[in-house]
């Protein structure tokens, strides 16, 4: 072996170290970044503030942001809470479990809502829980009502030459079923759901909103509106963004004015650094939606 080798040799394994080493002290300065800005976020939390929530995507029964809004009823440093809806809808009892819990924190302290692109069906429904609805001029939202769905294979199964023999108890018994076309008495009794929860829905809005008949039976019919048609027949209250939360509260709580606005999220149950990889979670996340717990269930969507 030459000398001019060896010393190429050597110099590549330093190098392959030193990326090593480099590396490793990337991360932990990454980590002790993140944790320092987590402590200062616990730091400010300490003082009197305003709490900025976020509820973005399709809603599901969220027990962690139950725990969340039932930590901020509690918290004597939160004097008001502004929460940021971004949501087409989703499951309506994730909606009403969301809503519930919302709704005894504004009976403690006030509440703003600030709609985003969109904020329909059940992202409006969680709305409803808040004092004051705020929305920007091109916000959809609207699509008021309640939509039961799921595939039914059943041509495609005969023209595969396949057949399903079902044994049950009752005609009613698994009557949301991919492999046939539900009777004409299960239909009826899918529909008796549907209403059901959808009146449950209308009474919601017409206790939280002072709506017209006339307006009443617009929202009703399940069509999206622009923040700015939700204007005109009473489904929200301003026009504009935080900015305009932070006036309606500072306006009506003299007290509030110059608090600062602290971010209020879903604590992790550690601060690892596997907390980098959250994708891989929230990958598995949406395995298990499509691949298991795939049963009948109520939603409020937005399409």
């Amino acid at each position: 072996m030459s000398i001019e080798f060896e010393l190429f040799d050597q110099a590549k394994r330093r190098s392959r170290r030193r990326g090593f080493f480099g590396g490793v002290i990337l991360v932990l300065v990454i980590v002790a970044v993140l944790f320092l800005a987590n402590n200062v976020s616990d730091l400010k939390r300490g003082d009197p503030h305003i709490a900025r929530v976020k509820v973005a995507g399709q809603i599901h029964d969220d027990n962690d942001l139950q725990n969340l809004f039932s930590q901020l009823k509690l918290n004597e440093n939160v004097k008001a809470v502004i929460v940021h809806i971004n949501s087409p809808g989703g499951s309506v009892v994730g909606a009403e479990s969301i809503y519930v819990s919302l709704s005894k924190l504004s009976q403690i302290k006030p509440s703003v809502s600030v709609l985003g692109e969109t904020a329909a069906s059940g992202g409006y429904l969680i709305a409803l829980a808040t004092d004051f609805i705020v929305s920007r001029g091109n916000t959809l939202t609207g699509s008021v009502g309640v939509i039961v769905q799921y595939p039914n294979f059943s041509e495609l199964l005969e023209k595969l030459g396949i057949s399903i023999n079902t044994f049950k108890s009752a005609d009613l018994k698994t009557s949301f079923n991919f492999f046939e076309y539900p009777t004409e008495k299960a239909i009826e009794k899918h529909k008796e759901l549907v209403d059901e929860t959808f009146v449950w829905f209308k009474n919601l809005i017409v206790n939280e909103r002072n709506l017209s008949k006339e307006n009443l039976n617009k929202v009703l019919t399940g069509q999206l509106f622009t923040g700015r048609m939700a204007l005109k027949i009473g489904m929200l209250d301003k026009i504009g963004g935080e900015e305009e939360a932070v006036k309606y509260l500072t306006s009506k709580y003299v007290e509030f004015d110059n608090l600062p606005i602290v971010d209020w999220s879903i604590k992790k149950d550690n601060n690892s650094i596997w907390n980098f990889f959250e994708f891989v979670q929230d990958v598995s996340h949406v395995k298990a939606r499509f691949l298991g717990d795939q049963g009948p269930r109520l939603y409020s969507t937005l399409f």
